[in-house]
């Protein structure tokens, strides 16, 4: 179970997930805005399969939203 009880991120092999540390969501938030990348676990409430998305960025994630609205 996640330090972050309400984190949906099921890749426990990335060191920022909250289960390899105690600063909940801090770390991969953290790490997203510096990349300027949406973190997975927002991808994962608009996409299908996480693991076919190799584009991360903000542009990547609102065309998902937009083709969902549609």
């Amino acid at each position: 179970m996640p330090s972050s009880a309400f984190c949906p991120c099921t890749n426990t092999g990335c060191e920022l997930n909250p289960v390899n540390h105690d600063k909940g969501c801090d770390l991969c938030m953290e790490d997203s805005i510096k990349t300027k990348e949406v973190p997975r676990c927002l991808f994962m409430q608009v996409v299908d399969n996480v693991e076919s998305v190799n584009d991360w960025s903000f542009e990547n994630f609102a065309r998902h939203i937009f083709a969902k609205s549609n």
